[in-house]
Formats: C-alpha cells, structure tokens, sequence
C-alpha cells in the first residue's frame, strides 16, 4: 500500500480522478502536476514553492484556458512574495471564469497589497473586490480590504458599505476578531457622520455600544443621538437609544426621565408611570411627581393623582422658576375633583387660587362646576365672562352657538334653559375625559348629551365616533358619522374619517373614494387625508398612482409611520421589496399602535430579501462556465 502524507491527501487524489494508486501518472497529465503543485504549495517551504510555481507553469502551458491552474500559480508566485509576477495570471484567472469569487478575491488582494504603494491599483483592486463580493458575501478579509482600498480612493459610499457588512458579520459570527469588529463600527460611525447617513449612523453607534466598553467612551454618541432623534420626533428610536443608555447607565434618572417622556408622548402611561417611579426612586423631583400625576389620570386612577397634586401644590421645595408647573398643576387637581364628581370642593379650591378666572381653562373649570351644583345664575354670569374673554375656548363657543336670548337673566331659571346649560357641561366633560384617553366615560357622557337635547352638532358626534372607534366599536362609529353626513355632508374631516373606516371595514369601496376624494379636494395640504387617498388607490389596484399620492403625503407628514407603512405595501406590490424595506423601516422611527405587527412584517421581508440574494448568487455561481479542458476531467 502507498504511503501518502495525509487521508485528506489521499481522498483529494481520488476525488480528482486519478491517477490511480499502482499507476505511474503521465509527465504531461496536467492533473498530475497541478496535485503534485498543490501538495508543494501547501508545504510553504521556499524550495518547495518554487518548486510548484514551476509545475504550474507547466500545467498552463499545457492548459492555457484553466482558470484554475492560473489561479493557483498566481497565489504561489504571491506566497513567494513575487507580487508583480502575481498579477498576470490572477487577472487571466478572472478573465477565464469570471463568475469564480476566489479568482476575483485574490486579483483583489493582490492590487490592494500594491495599492498602499502603486495609486494606480487602488481601483482595480475596488472593482476586483466588489466582483468577489458578490460571490464571497461571508468572506470577512474580503470586507476590510474593500473597505481600506475604497478610502483611499476617497470612495466613502462604498467604504461605509464594506465597514457595515464587516460589522454585521462579526454580530452574526461572535467568532471573529473584536478589535476588527471595533474598527468596523467606529469607521461606519465616522462615514456615516460625514455622508449624513442616519440610518447607517444609527446602527454603527448601537452596535458600538453594545461591545464590551466598561470606560463608556461611545455612550456621549448614543445620548447625541438620542437627543437628536428626539427632535427629530423619531421616537421609536429615540427609546431604544434612551433604553440602552439606561442598560449602562442605571443611575442616571434624567436617561429614566426621557424614557417616561416618550412614553408618555405615545400614550403607554402605565410604561411611563414605571419609569418615572425609577427616575424618582434615584432623584426625586416636583417635576416627576408633575408627570406622575398625568400618567395616573390618564389610566383613570384619580384620586392617587389627586394627592399628587395635592402634595406638589402644598410643597414648600418648589424652584423659583416653577409658575407654570404650578398652573397646570391647579388645573389638573381641579379636573380630578371635578371627574370625581366633586364639584364643590373644586370650587372651594378655585376660590383659594389668586385671579382663578385668568386661566381659561380653570374658567371653564368653574363654569362646569357651577352648573353641577345647579348654581344657574353664576353659571351664566361665568359663560358670559368666558365668551367675551376667551371666545376660542370649546365651551363657550358651543355657549355662544346657542340659541339667541337663552341666556338672559329672564330665561335663566326655565327648564329648557337649564337643560341647555345641562347639555353644555355633559359635552364638556365628555371632552375632558377624551383628553385623558378614558373613551368608555366619554362615550357615556356623549350619549347623556345627546338624550338631554335633541339638537345635533357635528363636533359632538364626531366626538361620539372617535370614543366608538377607541372602544373597538367601527360599525357604530360609521353610523355615527352617517348622523354627521345630515348635518353637514361637506365637512372635510368627516368625510376623510367615514372613508378611511369604510376603507379598513369593509365598506362600499367606490364610496369611500368619493368621500376621500372630496376631502382631499377641500384640503388638499392635509397629510392624513392625501394618505387615506393613496390608500384608496392602492384597494383598487392602482398601484403606481397610489406610490405617487403616498410620496406626497410624505412630504406633507414626514413623521407619520401610518404614510411609510402604507407606501411599503405600495411598493411591495411593484416589485420593489428594498424601498418596501427602507419605508417600514422608517415607520419604525416611530412608536404607533401597529409597530410590533409592522417589526414582524419586516424581520420576514428582510428574510425573504436575503433568501432572493442567496438564491441568485447560488445560481450564478452553479452556472459558471466549466474550464476549457478534457470533457471528462474534472477541474482541480
């Protein structure tokens, strides 16, 4: 039996077809010599490398077409440090088999090792480097040499490409080198910066901050960018960035205070109240009790926030500059007495605050109060005060839409004008309870108003649609709105509202066009109703259109996740699943009740993406042209 240097060397024999054991192999079979080339090759000895650049040589002298046998001559002639000599059959090697990603990878690293020397390599080595690209995407060198010769052509497109995928694939491996991976983010961090890029931006400064770094010197970049995306209304992100500076830094209750804010701004007051209680529990302020106090009222817990206000408000501890907390401070303590159904101790309390009747809404306040104790004469005497004061003011703009003479002193005591006055204070309240996100308590009040006077108003009953359509009720919400249509059928929100509920619900399609339509004719600056249009569009299939009127409702709305939402479904159907991809993702800058369906949505979209890429890089590779040798040989 022959002695071999190795089984793998034995199975690699075997594999290529011969020669077979026993047999003593022709001098000019030049799968012989390139097996005998191999074997020298891998030795790496000085002799034994020269050795195989020779066999080689002769393997393409007899095969000049094997893109192999050039391949392989050029990386021994580099192992031996001949560079220049390298370069010729690597570039025929490419040349030969253009889809082979090993020959483009090593054209590719042999310019971009005579690149930092010869400028007139750079860019061959790019173009050699991005070919391997596509057929070696995993290939980890392959990234940070594209990424270094790529910055020195001053490509920083392409740079900021090669950093982000070498970063990735370290993320997806853990196995690679972390000062690499480091390299990666810091470099992605600074292109992206100057190519102002904040998606990619974004991503390096996350990952960066996700790497062992127990000084912290990445965190001032993630509270940069978390302030910035707080500005830029780009919540959604805003709280994972706020989220990971908490992870780092949990002592810090201000991270705590702008986790609650935004929270709160995205109505998760039951998530808000829980960071600001940890924000307190760190540093306690009249501040946090300030917010505390809203997130109780608006999970209805009313008299926990009372005593909140009311401690806040007896505090000796208050800063110079706190006169508008303290405001706002009364006018939700009186609105909890007051939705308590407490009504004269909110007016005892109003007596107490100097010049009470100054802010509008305290004014109303008392007005609503005095009606509930069925204080007639002062209740009119403060509708009148309001409606000369502050005629914008809800209540006493319903107050002034009343029927003339309603409100003289000689009317005042008669029954219809009480249950005017009756139905002013259940509407208002109705209102406030909106205001606080408690849907069922305004959808009984709303429904008290209207029994307590047959007269209809457009605002009340899109109040009472809202209210059902919060408590999960849409079919009664459009009957609602149906009443609406009587009374005033032009109304521009109403009819963007009732379309866009018959577009979700089921309902006549060619109606709810012509709503939206007529709408958007009324207001055609209006975001939400040129996307309730685009909308339409895309239920009728009319998908190009749809993409143009969902564009446009973009640049009215830039921040709405609804718009990007609705335009990724659009651009789904054109074929189009990258800038689906990209519009989702923008959506999810944002907090919106759909964004765990919308993340779901997107994790599968960038799996079938990857899936397509895979697939067409395997079928490139697999049709490959074969070596122009023997047809029954197999290529070494």
């Amino acid at each position: 039996m022959p002695t071999l240097k190795t089984a793998s060397t034995l199975l690699l024999l075997l594999s290529l077809g011969g020669p077979v054991i026993g047999q003593t192999p022709a001098l000019d079979d030049p799968r012989a010599l390139m097996f005998r080339a191999r074997l020298k090759q891998q030795s790496a000895s000085a002799e034994d490398l020269t050795g195989a650049v020779l066999l080689y040589r002769k393997v393409v002298a007899l095969e000049p077409n094997s893109s192999e046998a050039q391949l392989r001559l050029s990386e021994t002639l580099a192992e031996s440090g001949d560079l220049d000599g390298a370069l010729p059959p690597a570039e025929k090697a490419a040349e030969l088999n253009p889809k082979n990603g090993e020959a483009w990878l090593n054209l590719g690293m042999l310019q971009s090792q005579r690149a930092a020397v010869n400028a007139g390599a750079r860019a061959g080595a790019q173009k050699a480097l991005l070919e391997a690209s596509r057929y070696l995407p995993g290939d980890i060198d392959l990234w940070l040499r594209l990424a270094q010769v790529s910055q020195l052509i001053n490509d920083d497109a392409t740079a900021l490409k090669a950093y982000l995928s070498l970063g990735r694939m370290h993320l997806a491996s853990r196995m690679a080198d972390p000062k690499i991976e480091r390299q990666a983010w810091e470099s992605a961090v600074l292109l992206a910066t100057k190519l102002n890029l904040y998606e990619s931006r974004r991503e390096a400064i996350m990952s960066l901050c996700r790497l062992d770094d127990p000084e912290g010197k990445y965190l001032p970049l993630l509270e940069d960018l978390a302030k910035e995306q707080t500005d830029k209304g780009y919540l959604g992100h805003a709280e994972e960035s706020f989220l990971l500076l908490g992870e780092r830094l949990p002592d810090v209750p201000a991270i705590w205070e702008n986790i609650a804010r935004i929270q709160m701004m995205t109505n998760r007051f039951d998530e808000a109240l829980k960071s600001y209680r940890q924000a307190e529990a760190l540093k306690p302020s009249p501040q946090i009790s300030y917010f505390e106090g809203i997130c109780l009222m608006s999970l209805g817990r009313l008299a926990e926030a009372e005593s909140i206000w009311r401690a806040l408000l007896s505090s000796k501890d208050l800063p110079a500059d706190s006169a508008e907390l303290v405001q706002n401070a009364r006018y939700f303590y009186a609105s909890s007495l007051l939705l308590q159904k407490r009504p004269a101790e909110m007016l005892n309390l109003l007596q107490g605050w100097p010049s009470e009747t100054d802010q509008a809404d305290l004014l109303v306040l008392k007005t609503e109060g005095l009606i509930q104790t069925q204080s007639w004469k002062a209740a009119r005497s403060s509708l009148e005060d309001g409606m000369k004061r502050f005629p914008n003011q809800s209540l006493f703009q319903d107050a002034k839409a009343m029927p003339p003479g309603l409100l003289k002193e000689g009317l005042l005591f008669k029954k219809d004008a009480r249950q005017a006055l009756v139905q002013l204070d259940l509407e208002s309240m109705a209102s406030l309870w909106s205001d606080f996100r408690q849907w069922d308590k305004c959808l009984e009040l709303v429904n008290q108003a209207l029994v307590a006077s047959p007269n209809r108003r457009v605002g009340l009953l899109m109040l009472q649609s809202n209210a059902l359509d919060e408590v999960g009720r849409p079919g009664d919400s459009i009957k609602v709105l149906r009443d609406a249509q009587k009374l005033d059928p032009a109304y521009p929100m109403l009819q963007n509202n009732l379309g866009y509920l018959l577009l979700e619900n089921g309902g006549d399609l060619q109606e709810a066009s012509h709503l939206i339509e007529a709408a958007m004719k009324q207001d055609p600056k209006s975001g939400s109703t040129v996307d309730s249009w685009g909308w339409v569009l895309f239920k009728q299939g009319r998908f190009q259109e749809s993409e143009e009127a969902l564009r446009k409702a973009v640049e009215l709305t830039p921040y709405s996740p609804e718009i990007r939402s609705h335009l990724g479904e659009v651009l789904l159907k054109l074929n189009r699943p990258e800038e689906a991809l990209e519009n989702w993702e923008r959506a999810l800058a944002y907090v919106f009740p759909q964004r765990k369906e919308l993340e779901a949505k997107v994790q599968k979209l960038r799996a079938d993406i990857a899936r397509k890429q895979n697939a067409q890089e395997t079928s490139s590779t697999q049709s490959a042209p074969e070596e122009d040798t023997n047809d029954d040989e197999e290529t070494p």
